[in-house]
């Protein structure tokens, strides 16, 4: 199961693919101009909003994404 760090570029490409099949986390910054430099632990929940803003992803594939598949794979 892929996991992906949350910046707009990786989420869009995700969800562009038609599957809720990944979830998403903070993770480095992969900017050489920047070394060590990580994503604020605020960067998923406000993805998570924007895509349920705008209509992006249901309710259900943000179930699945954010509860589900962590669960599963952290086994919690």
């Amino acid at each position: 199961m892929p996991s992906i760090p949350a910046s707009k570029t990786n989420t869009r490409e995700a969800i562009g693919k038609g599957t809720d099949r990944f979830m998403i986390e903070t993770d480095y910054i992969d900017d050489p101009s920047k070394p060590g430099a990580i994503m604020s632990v605020n960067t998923v929940p406000k993805r998570v909003r924007a895509w349920l803003a705008n209509g992006e992803v249901s309710v259900e594939s943000i179930h699945r994404i954010c509860g589900d598949i962590p669960n599963s794979l952290y086994r919690r």
